[in-house]
């Protein structure tokens, strides 16, 4: 059994239905999926996924550069509210710190606060947290070291990172989760941190629609090639599909408490 941590069902890059995705993925041995919300109207659609399907499970979160003209108070008021409307909302997130080029994106200044209040949701709510990175690393620490005393838990999603910031998260108590990317042929250092991560405390994702694997480069990526994911942190590992599989189901299950 496996499960795609992260995915995005709605997405106007597929051409197929949610309903279709997660058949397919089901038939890959792709059992549960945890989808994420990244805006309050993406939220919606979450919500009503999680409903309609019972091996679906959400998260759901404010991206960095989403819901930009709404005041932070009532974006997070209008986030709890959801959240709390189902017990198959197993997360926050995503959300988190995203330093890129994005135009007419949020500033820096402008995404720490909003990243800070969904933290501060997550220990509230007693909820991982599904934390998004984009050079923002010495940020994303300090403020997981200021809650992760009250309770604050989560993963780094689709890591990209170096070591140093791998230990400091791992150090405290958060998972790591790898996507398709390690399986690019540049991603040497990537690797090494797969190889390196300890067998508890990681996670395999699709991103999808994003990220496809190297064998399907340049498609839309869906959440049944999680297996392609699995399958590499295997042979890096040097562990049994069977064995990683196991280890990431169970690592999932035991940072989203419901699943």
């Amino acid at each position: 059994m496996l499960i795609d941590s992260h995915c995005h069902l709605f997405h106007d890059k597929y051409k197929k239905s949610p309903n279709d995705l997660v058949k397919e993925a089901d038939a890959e041995g792709v059992t549960k999926l945890i989808c994420i919300g990244t805006s309050l109207a993406e939220n919606i659609s979450v919500l009503n996924a999680v409903a309609e399907f019972p091996g679906v499970y959400g998260a759901l979160g404010i991206y960095p550069h989403d819901d930009m003209h709404k005041p932070l108070e009532e974006l997070i008021d209008s986030l709890e509210k959801q959240i709390t409307s189902s017990p198959k909302i197993v997360a926050i997130g995503e959300c988190g710190i995203d330093i890129t080029e994005w135009r007419g994106g949020r500033s820096l200044e402008e995404q720490i606060p909003l990243f800070e209040e969904q933290l501060k949701l997550a220990v509230k709510l007693n909820l991982p947290v599904v934390i998004h990175n984009r050079n923002g690393e010495d940020i994303v620490i300090s403020l997981v070291k200021k809650y992760v005393q009250a309770g604050l838990r989560g993963v780094i999603h689709c890591f990209t990172s170096d070591w140093d910031f791998a230990q400091e998260i791992l150090d405290m108590g958060f998972f790591i989760s790898f996507a398709g990317n390690i399986t690019y042929p540049s991603n040497n250092v990537l690797r090494e941190i797969v190889k390196k991560v300890p067998v508890d405390h990681f996670l395999v994702e699709t991103d999808s629609p994003y990220l496809p694997p190297q064998a399907h480069r340049g498609q839309v990526n869906e959440p049944k090639y999680v297996r392609i994911v699995a399958e590499k942190v295997a042979a890096i590992k040097n562990l049994s599909f069977e064995e990683t599989s196991d280890y990431a189901y169970k690592n999932t299950c035991a940072l989203f408490k419901t699943v």
